[in-house]
């Protein structure tokens, strides 16, 4: 049922192609989109459905989860914003208030 992305940088098919960023932007510049910006193409397309005659309880749980992904993309752009590896190769850590020392479970 899905398509499978060959390479990690282009999708094409008969219908469609999407270019991915291809490296980091403040090295090679911004050269394609995120998956963020695909996810917000469906969105829209989604929220058309629903504003017209095609609106439906089915298209209502897709923009749904496709609003629960977009939001984790955006958390973990923060979150590696926040952790000073943005825009690097390196990874994040999971939890970011655990790099405050001053953090607690409890609150206290």
């Amino acid at each position: 049922m899905g398509m499978k992305l060959t390479n990690p940088y282009e999708f094409k098919n008969e219908f469609v192609s999407i270019r991915f960023q291809n490296g980091l932007p403040p090295e090679v510049g911004i050269n394609g989109v995120r998956a963020e910006d695909v996810i917000d193409v469906l969105i829209s397309k989604l929220e058309l459905y629903q504003q017209g005659t095609l609106a439906c309880k089915e298209n209502e749980e897709a923009l749904a989860s496709l609003l629960v992904a977009r939001d984790a993309l955006v958390r973990r752009r923060q979150r590696r914003q926040l952790q000073g590896v943005y825009n690097t190769l390196a990874p994040h850590a999971d939890r970011t208030e655990d790099l405050h020392e001053e953090f607690s479970a409890t609150g206290a």
